[in-house]
């Protein structure tokens, strides 16, 4: 058979053919493939940590983190707060005890939280996507306490990828019996600092010898802030220092635990915890306007003589200049309560302004006693939205006011007091500057006592008397405090 050259023309043109489908073939099942993998990189990217840009795509996102992350939940049942924005979206994790005072206080701290991420980042624009991410810890302890901690890591997004920008530690202990929060003049001797500046020192100087920033001593100091941050384990006390404070900042936060043998002379054999009785009748002492040395403590030998407690509405600018009388509040036990840092009138203010005087205090009142202030007052009794809005405490008025600060006089102030039929569920204004209502406070303790009053903080007769859960923001006005 003969072959001619059209026969051969054919012959190239179909095996051209045959491999033009073979290479069309391969090239189609390698772009298959890469859509394969494509797809499931941007489903992983969505839905298991690396992005989200929907409500449940964050949900998912939180949910996975909440379960790679190393805890001890010993204590409540997890409770979710998600929050998704734009460009903002926060989701936290918090237990619930099933204890009311111990959980609305609990709340409070998560509301909190979320508040103050969306504050800190008001100025996000649209094209921006920071997530807030807290989880928790939870310990039952030995010493009726429950001690839990928040882990904050802030993140944004960064090309698709979520990338960390900070990260925080809060720490909170509470009391079983009472449900309400303990600070560190409850739990520990006086001279506790000094014992864990010397214990921590050494211990960081042995375990991260090479590690350690520069001036590392001086966040082992014992200055009261540096040891603020702890919790009580069935171990012993946990103490958290931040990162970078110690050692270098890649190592993250850092946790040492000191177990209850080596605290022994140093932690209190039992937490300090006043009784009170619901059934008899109570009235709350409160001052504004000190510390001022003079009158201040000359009240508080007064108290301190009968066992007696009262509530101090301090002003940031005299917790400055005396931060040993605010020390000595809050190691006779005494409530300490901010009354703004100067004394303006806070509605006149812009919410800048409101906030500055608030938190300036609030540092103050830490550095002077390791606490910030646990209720707040504001000058002249003038609320507004600002006020409850920055006040990072319940806002308490008062329903007997003795006029202290017009009279001057001691036999004045009795008069308005004892002018009160029921003082049961009230709670009674003076100043803490002057030497008349000093004088008139060395009568009026020991008179209430005979008379059969206990006398409690504002935030006890909240809780004891009126079974209120103080609530940060949430404003006691002066007709609140009338037992109906």
């Amino acid at each position: 058979m003969t072959v001619t050259n059209a026969d051969r023309r054919r012959a190239n043109r179909e095996a051209r053919l045959k491999r033009k489908k073979k290479i069309h073939k391969v090239l189609t099942g390698v772009l298959l493939a890469m859509c394969v993998v494509t797809a499931v990189i941007v489903v992983a990217a969505l839905f298991s940590g690396d992005a989200y840009n929907d409500e449940d795509s964050f949900k998912a996102y939180a949910s996975k983190y909440f379960k790679e992350v190393d805890e001890t939940k010993n204590v409540g049942q997890p409770q979710e707060l998600v929050k998704f924005g734009t460009p903002l979206s926060a989701a936290m994790e918090y237990p619930i005890t099933g204890q009311a005072s111990m959980d609305g206080y609990i709340q409070g701290i998560a509301e909190d939280l979320v508040n103050q991420f969306e504050t800190d980042h008001k100025g996000a624009g649209k094209e921006d996507t920071i997530a807030m991410l807290v989880d928790y810890d939870s310990y039952k302890t030995q010493r009726a306490a429950i001690g839990l901690v928040f882990s904050e890591e802030q993140r944004k997004a960064d090309k698709r990828q979520m990338t960390p920008i900070s990260s925080n530690i809060y720490t909170y202990n509470f009391s079983t019996d009472t449900g309400m929060p303990l600070t560190a003049i409850q739990i520990f001797n006086p001279d506790y600092k000094d014992f864990c500046s010397q214990y921590m020192t050494k211990y960081f100087k042995e375990k991260y010898p090479d590690q350690l920033v520069k001036r590392y001593q001086n966040a082992l100091s014992n200055a009261e802030e540096n040891f603020n941050k702890f919790v009580l384990t069935e171990k012993g006390v946990k103490f958290y220092f931040d990162a970078g404070t110690v050692v270098n900042k890649e190592e993250g936060p850092i946790a040492v635990e000191i177990t209850y043998q080596e605290l022994k002379g140093v932690i209190r054999d039992q937490i300090e915890i006043r009784a009170i009785d619901p059934s008899r009748p109570m009235v709350a002492l409160t001052f504004d306007d000190g510390p001022f040395p003079k009158t201040s403590n000359r009240i508080l030998d007064c108290l301190e003589e009968y066992g007696a407690v009262a509530t101090f509405f301090e002003l940031g600018q005299n917790v400055a200049a005396y931060p040993e009388v605010v020390k000595r509040e809050a190691e006779l036990g005494m409530e300490i309560g901010s009354h703004s840092w100067s004394h303006p009138d806070l509605k006149k203010l812009k919410p800048k302004q409101v906030r500055k005087q608030i938190d300036k205090t609030n540092n103050a009142l830490k550095k002077a006693c390791g606490q910030t202030a646990s209720v707040f007052r504001p000058p002249y009794g003038n609320n507004s939205k600002a006020v409850e809005k920055h006040a990072k405490a319940p806002i308490v008025l008062w329903s007997v006011d003795t006029l202290d600060w017009k009279s001057r006089k001691a036999k004045s102030v009795m008069k308005v007091v004892k002018g009160v039929k029921n003082l049961d569920g009230r709670v009674i204004l003076m100043h803490s500057i002057y030497d008349s209502t000093a004088k008139a406070v060395e009568q009026m303790v020991p008179w209430l006592l005979k008379e059969g009053y206990q006398l409690v903080t504002v935030s006890e007769l909240l809780q004891y008397r009126y079974n209120e859960t103080p609530k940060n923001g949430k404003f006691y006005g002066y007709d609140y405090f009338y037992l109906k």
